[in-house]
């Protein structure tokens, strides 16, 4: 192996987890980071006779940790959450009729409308809503609602995934 380390692979007799050894610990125990039994090593002449662990496998961890699963959830936790808040917080486009708002615009004159319009917008006259626009604001602020919402679960999400994963490397960097 162009002389790197070998590491072989000791299946573990209580749980079947393969233990990564090396050979100064040949006729020695090993504790299982699966099940915490400790197993016999073979003797340095017989552990020719298990597994050796492939070079590509060597160079990375292949066990998942509680952290590397809270990150995962948590990124899908963010990335659901954030894109139905998307889709809930966009406007409905069925609360205007377009059709109506072109035939007042073609009904009158331009500079008219715009006038009428801008003195509607300032003056103190109240009215009372009809009952689609009460509709469309009730329904309006449900979805604000829900998409503040999703957007706070989708940021708990990242936050959680953040964390996991620092917490992944961190303990990956110590072993």
């Amino acid at each position: 192996m162009n002389g790197a380390k070998k590491i072989f692979l000791l299946p573990c007799a209580g749980c079947a987890c393969e233990v990564d050894v090396v050979s100064g610990q040949a006729g020695g125990q090993v504790e299982c980071p699966s099940c915490g039994r400790h197993n016999e090593v073979p003797k340095f002449r017989d552990l020719n006779q298990l597994q050796l662990q492939s070079q590509s496998a060597a160079g990375r961890s292949t066990r998942w940790g509680l952290s590397h699963a809270v990150a995962l959830a948590g990124l899908v936790c963010a990335a659901l959450a954030w894109g139905t808040a998307a889709v809930v917080g966009s406007t409905p486009k069925a609360a205007f009729d377009v059709s109506m708002i072109r035939a007042n615009i073609e009904a009158g004159d331009d500079a008219a409308l715009y006038r009428s319009l801008n003195d509607y917008a300032q003056s103190t006259v109240d009215r009372r809503p009809m009952r689609g626009e009460v509709d469309v604001q009730r329904r309006a602020r449900f979805a604000q609602g829900i998409t503040r919402a999703l957007y706070a679960i989708g940021g708990l999400g990242a936050l959680a995934a953040a964390v996991a994963g620092v917490s992944a490397l961190a303990s990956g960097k110590r072993s």
